[in-house]
């Protein structure tokens, strides 16, 4: 009876063994994309954050010099410059500066805009020097413009920039750029003579080519880093200095 007992216990053993495996191999593939996918959006919050710090740093920079564009554009650059130097020396210190000022200088990679005061505001408060008064702000007529702008109002600059992040997490890059930037993009066709995983494989699935005629923002199919995501900061910041024509509103 004892003999019959082992014998079955170790029968239902034998046929449970492996039952794992089936679950081991669903969860498996979900597990590490979220992995994959945390990581990533840890890099882009980073961009975020010092994009924030380097837009504030730069609408300060336009305040102290009458708005212009220029000015802004150099102060975003030397704030954004931390995200692209990964050593202590000089040596790093000006490649990460270099680089970061090359992308903010690329129209596919970088908006820049100058969202308040607005080319009317100008227009409609400058005085005889195509400035807008900056003092005495308290005693200035607050009678507004059309657009509902006062004098008080067109004293505060404020910026936009936005900045396509580098995706460089495998896999998780290409599934966020399809999603996201490039909607339309789709798995590239399965070439049945040259990958015999199937009609269906996940190699596959997952390429998602970088858009090819496309333009935009974010669509650099050309770059070293062709799979991007936009990410956007605004600072407001009161003017110290009369504000006159920037140069531009919008760059690069």
């Amino acid at each position: 009876m004892a003999r019959s007992r082992l014998c079955l216990c170790l029968c239902l053993r034998l046929r449970a063994a492996g039952q794992a495996t089936v679950e081991y191999l669903y969860v498996l593939p979900i597990l590490l994309l979220l992995l994959l996918a945390s990581l990533q959006f840890a890099f882009v919050y980073e961009a975020k954050q010092t994009l924030n710090y380097a837009t504030f740093a730069a609408t300060r920079a336009g305040a102290l010099n009458g708005g212009a564009m220029a000015a802004i554009q150099d102060a975003l650059a030397a704030g954004f410059a931390p995200l692209f130097v990964h050593d202590t020396t000089q040596q790093a210190l000006k490649d990460g500066r270099l680089t970061a000022k090359t992308e903010l200088a690329d129209n596919k990679l970088a908006l820049i805009q100058i969202l308040n005061p607005t080319s009317g505001a100008l227009g409609g408060f400058a005085n005889a020097n195509g400035e807008i008064p900056n003092d005495n702000l308290m005693y200035r007529d607050p009678t507004a413009l059309q657009d509902g702008m006062n004098v008080q109002d067109a004293n505060l600059l404020k910026v936009r920039v936005t900045y396509c992040v580098r995706l460089v997490v495998p896999i998780v890059n290409r599934m966020i750029y399809a999603l996201t930037v490039n909607p339309s993009a789709t798995p590239a066709k399965i070439d049945s003579s040259s990958y015999k995983g199937g009609t269906i494989a996940a190699p596959e699935m997952l390429k998602v080519e970088a858009a090819g005629n496309a333009t935009g923002l974010c669509i650099s199919p050309n770059d070293a880093y062709p799979y991007r995501l936009a990410v956007t900061s605004e600072a407001v910041v009161r003017m110290q200095s009369p504000f006159r024509d920037p140069g531009k509103w919008s760059a690069p």
